[in-house]
C-alpha cells in the first residue's frame, strides 16, 4: 500500500496561513510614515507602535504552545486567525497614540498562537527526517507575505489612504481560519484521508490526540538544560537584528538613503523575498546534509554558517557607498539568517518531544523580546543621536554571539561502543 500524502496538504496550508499572517503584520510598517505624519508621533513613539505587538507577541508564545499540546491545534488556530484580522480591522480606526498601542497589543496576543501551534501540530503531523524541511516551508511562507505586502500595501495607500489599506487586509482571514477547521485534525488518526501507510511513515499509528493531553512532565526539567538556554539566547541575538526588516528598514531607506516610498517599497521587500528561498534552501540542506550525517550535526552546520553571513552582509551594507547596492547586501543579511531557521524550530521540537509546542514558544518568546527591545531602541537612537549605524553595529555583534551560541544547541550523540 502506497502511504496518503495528507501531512504535506497540512505543510501546505500552513505555509498560506503564515503568508497571511505576516501580510497583516508587516503592512504597518509601509503606512508608518503616513500615520507618523497624520498624528504627529515621534520617532520613539513609533517605535513603541512596532514594538508592542512584539511584546504581546513574546509574553503569550508559551501560553499557546503549551495549550496546543494539550488540546491540539485546530480550534487555537482557527481562532487566532479570526481574531488577529479583527484587530487588523480595528487599526483603521485608530484615533491616537494610546488607541494604536491597545490595538497593536491585542493584535500581537492573538497572532502569538500561530506559530507555537503549528510546530505542535508538525510534532504530530510531520516525519523527524523531513521537519526542518516543513519548518523552512512554514517559515517561507511568512517571508513571501512579507515580499508581496509593501508593493500591495503602498498601492493601496496611495489609491485609497492608509486606514482602508488595513481593511483589505483584514478581510482575509475568515476563507483561512474556515479551511483550517474543515481540513486539519489534531491526529493523523482523526483523519479519514490518511491510510495505515502514511500514519507508519509518520510514525503516529499509536497516536491519538489522548496521547497529547499531558504535557512531558520532563519539560519543566528542560528549562534549564544547555541547549534550551543556548537556543533561547540564539532566538534573541538573531531577532535583534531581524526585525530591522519587519519594522524599521522602509523608513530607513527614505530618511537614511534617500529612497522614495516606492522605491522604498520595492527593496523593503527583497529580504523576505530572498527570505522565502533561504528557509526552503535551509530546511532541504539541513534535512539533507541529516541523512548524510546526523540531524543534529546539520542543524549545527546549517545554523553557524547562516548566522555567520548574515552578519557580515549587514556590515557590509552599512558602509556600502552605493544606495540601491547597499539595500541589496542588507536583504542578504536577512537571507542568510533565515537559512537557520528550519534547524531552530525541528532544534526547539526535537529538543521539547511531546512538549514541542511548549518549547517552540519558549524560544519564540526569546525572538520576540528582542523584536520589542529592538525597534524601540532604534526609534530612541534615531531621536537622541541621529546615527542608525550603532543601533544596526549592535545587531552584527549579537548575531555573531548567535552564531556561536548555536554551537551548544545541538550536542554531539554520544559515541556507540
Amino acid at each position: 500500500m502506497k502511504p496518503s500524502r495528507v501531512h504535506y496538504s497540512v505543510v501546505a496550508l500552513a505555509v498560506l496561513i503564515d503568508m497571511m499572517s505576516y501580510m497583516d503584520r508587516v503592512c504597518i510598517s509601509v503606512a508608518a510614515p503616513k500615520i507618523r505624519e497624520e498624528f504627529g508621533f515621534s520617532p520613539s513613539q513609533v517605535g513603541l507602535i512596532f514594538s508592542i505587538f512584539s511584546l504581546s507577541y513574546f509574553l503569550f508564545q508559551t501560553f499557546w504552545g503549551a495549550l496546543a499540546d494539550r488540546f491540539g491545534a485546530r480550534g487555537i488556530v482557527s481562532l487566532a486567525i479570526l481574531w488577529w484580522s479583527a484587530f487588523t480591522g480595528f487599526t483603521a480606526v485608530a484615533w491616537n497614540f494610546a488607541s494604536l498601542l491597545v490595538i497593536r497589543f491585542c493584535f500581537g496576543a492573538v497572532e502569538a498562537a500561530l506559530s507555537p501551534a503549528i510546530a505542535s501540530a508538525f510534532g504530530r503531523w510531520v516525519p523527524v527526517t523531513e521537519r526542518s524541511t516543513a519548518f523552512g516551508a512554514f517559515l517561507g511562507g511568512g517571508r513571501t507575505g512579507g515580499a508581496i505586502t509593501p508593493a500591495i500595501a503602498a498601492f493601496l495607500l496611495l489609491r485609497y489612504g492608509w486606514r482602508a489599506m488595513f481593511v483589505v487586509f483584514a478581510g482575509l482571514g475568515l476563507f483561512w481560519a474556515a479551511l483550517w477547521w474543515f481540513w486539519y485534525r489534531n491526529s493523523p488518526n482523526e483523519h479519514r484521508f490518511v491510510n495505515a501507510a502514511e500514519l507508519a511513515q509518520i510514525g503516529a499509528t499509536s497516536a491519538t490526540a489522548t496521547d497529547f493531553a499531558t504535557p512531558a512532565p520532563a519539560a519543566v526539567k528542560l528549562v534549564w538544560s544547555k541547549p534550551l538556554v543556548s537556543l533561547l539566547a540564539v532566538a534573541f541575538g538573531s531577532t535583534f537584528l531581524w526585525q530591522f526588516f519587519i519594522t524599521w528598514f522602509p523608513t530607513y531607506l527614505m530618511e537614511d538613503r534617500g529612497f522614495t516610498l516606492t522605491q522604498a517599497a520595492g527593496y523593503a521587500g527583497l529580504p523576505f523575498l530572498f527570505g522565502v528561498a533561504a528557509n526552503w534552501m535551509g530546511g532541504l540542506g539541513t534535512d539533507s546534509l541529516g541523512r548524510r550525517f546526523t540531524p543534529a550535526k546539520a542543524r549545527t552546520a546549517m545554523g553557524f554558517f547562516g548566522l555567520t553571513l548574515a552578519a557580515g552582509f549587514m556590515a557590509a551594507g552599512m558602509f556600502w557607498p552605493e544606495r540601491s547596492t547597499a539595500a541589496v547586501l542588507m536583504a542578504l543579511c536577512a537571507f542568510s539568517a533565515d537559512l537557520y531557521l528550519g534547524a531552530a524550530w525541528a532544534s526547539a521540537v526535537a529538543i521539547g518531544g511531546k512538549a514541542g509546542g511548549t518549547v517552540a514558544g519558549l524560544m519564540n518568546s526569546s525572538s520576540n523580546a528582542a523584536a520589542f527591545v529592538s525597534p524601540l531602541l532604534m526609534g530612541w537612537v534615531l531621536q537622541t543621536y541621529h546615527n542608525w549605524n550603532a543601533v544596526l553595529g549592535l545587531g552584527v555583534a549579537t548575531t555573531l554571539i548567535a552564531a556561536v551560541l548555536w554551537l551548544n544547541v545541538n550536542p554531539r550523540e554520544p559515541r556507540r561502543k
